[in-house]
């Protein structure tokens, strides 16, 4: 009888902001139906996670030196320490860790030993990509889900192009689902329902949406996601939670847990993604669960967000900052809910076709078992 190989042993980077609860508490949530299923645990591998727990084991010494840096710069280190415990390092963004940590790799000729992996979306801004032109060769893949970033890391960082994938990012199809959803709310019912909504966080523009909405008489909900020590445009534009603007009639604002995210989904006729300009796809997590929730999405069209949505598919563009083409886009779809409707399913095929969760971890157990040395030798590929 054969015995069957080993599962590789990967140490997962993950950026400190998250934590807590920690990912298998969230794991635990999604298994208690509270939130999306965390794609993570789906991999085939033996996993640690490095997080301010720092289960990896450093001495007391060594953890009392690490309470003097920046955790990132502590986590770098740590990942440095216990590198040949594993087969490869995987950084689920983490950018102010992992990136020091390919420098490190690079300049110390051990990244050939030692496997790093990274998957990012934001690596063209600022420091990120000063660090990047000078880590990448630290690097064995690079994950850049977002068009736009791959080609700046090709013709800007001179990243070779087969050091870097870029599969669609992913949506639990299972968690938001439209079928047993409450249908669109039509007009008649509860006036705390509400008719359309948006939500999220980097580079919203829910200035531009409130000037829309402004004198329709429509109801709208903002969840406006708050973050700890992120101090988001929309936070310096509105307030923390949209206090100093005067919302119109209708239009109310405030943080969501994501059973109740899915639930404002389900009540609205679409999702509205008011968007600053930037090159990279900020707004995709929320693009592809109303996606997920069969509902079509009106977009402001940016560099950056051109991977999902297909104008007059599943979805509307319209220019950015300018509220009037905003109201006009939203009135037009209010006015013509079949059109609304027959996007909201060819928005949902989409979300089961390209952003679904079978295929996406397939498509990172590929680049892992890939970086890890013999991995396909002894058979090991594939999803487990």
């Amino acid at each position: 009888m054969t015995e069957s190989p080993k599962r590789p042993r990967i140490l997962v980077m993950v950026s400190a902001g998250w934590f807590p609860p920690y990912l298998e508490e969230v794991a635990e949530q999604a298994k208690a139906g509270e939130r999306p299923k965390v794609w993570l645990y789906d991999l085939p591998y033996d996993m640690t996670v490095l997080d301010q727990r720092f289960v990896t084991g450093p001495s007391r010494l060594r953890r009392a030196v690490y309470g003097r840096l920046p955790l990132p710069l502590a986590f770098a280190a740590e990942a440095f320490r216990v590198r040949r415990r594993y087969d490869a390092i995987f950084a689920w963004g983490a950018e102010a860790s992992s990136l020091p940590l390919g420098l490190a790799l690079r300049f110390t000729r051990r990244s050939k030993r030692t496997p790093l992996v990274g998957l990012y979306s934001w690596i063209s801004s600022g420091n990120k990509a000063r660090l990047l032109r000078l880590a990448w060769p630290g690097f064995k893949t690079l994950i850049l889900p977002p068009t736009a970033q791959a080609e700046f890391a090709t013709k800007r960082l001179k990243v070779p192009a087969e050091r870097i994938v870029s599969p669609k990012w992913v949506v639990d199809t299972d968690f938001f689902n439209a079928e047993p959803a409450t249908p669109p709310e039509d007009g008649t019912g509860d006036q705390d329902v509400a008719m359309i909504c948006s939500a999220g966080r980097e580079m919203r523009d829910f200035a531009t949406l409130i000037a829309a909405l402004d004198g329709t008489g429509l109801r709208c909900h903002i969840a406006g996601s708050l973050v700890a020590g992120m101090d988001d445009k929309w936070r310096a534009e509105l307030g923390d939670r949209g206090e100093r603007v005067g919302l119109p009639d209708g239009v109310t604002f405030g943080p969501l847990t994501p059973v109740e995210m899915r639930d404002l989904y389900a009540r609205s006729r679409f999702v509205v993604l008011p968007l600053h300009p930037s090159d990279t796809d900020n707004g995709i997590s929320c693009m592809i669960e109303a996606f997920a929730m069969g509902r079509t999405v009106i977009c402001t069209r940016v560099e950056g967000q051109r991977d999902a949505l297909v104008a007059g598919v599943n979805g509307v563009f319209v220019p950015a900052h300018d509220a009037a083409a905003l109201r006009t886009e939203i009135l037009d779809l209010i006015a013509d809910p079949e059109r609304a409707e027959k996007m909201g399913r060819e928005a949902r095929r989409l979300a089961e076709t390209e952003f679904g969760m079978t295929r996406w971890v397939a498509a990172l157990t590929e680049v892992i078992d890939a970086a890890v040395p013999g991995r396909h030798a002894r058979g090991g590929g594939g999803v487990g």
